[in-house]
């Protein structure tokens, strides 16, 4: 009999379990905002049916941006981005990023640029602590119409940047020039005003959509654990871009590079050491 009575309790366990895995993990492949990040600053964050979209607002007293609870080593982080409606004056500046907590940070960072007529898509990346390494693209869809992915592969031999599965930007580790493969990172989402706004438009309202993430979850000191070949993003086929990649990123950088900061010969006369790191 108390065996019986005991089956009750162990369904309801069973039933309590994939409520919760339901709540960290949606089927569609988002992931539960709340439970994955948290507001950082200014406005809360605005989240809708928890794991379809979060609003960020940026109005005449402020911006906002998130921050992942969780601290990772390498991986593969994916964003869906769908940015403000543009105005003639539009300086705002929508932004998703992985970076370092330290006095010297790494960062790897996307921002979506308001510019007038047509947006743009500038890609920076800070080496510890030393940044003003910008790649900046003409983007060949309108950001503020529908979602748009933007995702990067980070791993112990290289860093891409993808835009709809294009990889954009490639940065290849080489034993002569820093690679960020010592501080873990948390990934970031912000909306903020970059020069001049036009304050009749506010607020604007950037939106954002987390597919799942595949990072190596870990402590702030604990990067050695993430590089384990096992873990897909690390796998050998992911040293390098494939030969359907190495296509796309060809065409990509010559139809849509606008600015490149290794060909900046009046900022840099000579030219960045880790600019021979680039794919």
């Amino acid at each position: 009999m108390e065996m019986r009575g005991s089956y009750p309790k162990i369904l309801l366990l069973m039933v309590m379990v994939v409520v919760a895995a339901a709540r960290d993990k949606d089927p569609s492949g988002f992931v539960t905002w709340n439970n994955n990040y948290y507001t950082t600053w200014g406005h809360q964050a605005l989240v809708l049916n928890e794991t379809s979209e979060l609003h960020l607002t940026l109005d005449h007293n402020s911006g906002s941006g998130f921050e992942s609870y969780s601290i990772y080593g390498s991986g593969s982080f994916n964003m869906r981005i769908k940015a403000p409606p543009q105005t003639k004056s539009t300086g705002v500046i929508t932004s998703f990023y992985l970076r370092s907590k330290s006095s010297r940070p790494d960062e790897l960072c996307f921002q979506i640029l308001g510019n007038g007529r047509q947006y743009m898509l500038n890609t920076n990346m800070f080496m510890y602590g030393e940044g003003d390494k910008a790649q900046r693209f003409r983007l060949w869809f309108d950001p503020t119409k529908d979602y748009h992915s933007y995702r990067f592969l980070w791993n112990p031999h290289q860093l891409v940047f993808y835009v709809d599965d294009t990889p954009i930007r490639v940065y290849k580790k080489n034993p002569n020039t820093y690679y960020p493969a010592v501080q873990t990172m948390f990934m970031h989402g912000s909306v903020q005003n970059g020069s001049k706004i036009d304050p009749k438009q506010m607020p604007y309202t950037a939106k954002f959509q987390a597919s799942k993430i595949d990072g190596c979850v870990t402590t702030f000191m604990g990067i050695d654990k993430c590089t384990d070949p096992k873990l897909w993003w690390n796998r050998k086929e992911n040293w390098q871009l494939s030969s359907k990649e190495r296509e796309l990123y060809t065409n990509a950088r010559k139809v849509y590079l606008d600015y490149d900061y290794c060909s900046d010969k009046k900022r840099y006369p000579k030219v960045p050491q880790e600019c021979r790191s680039y794919g």
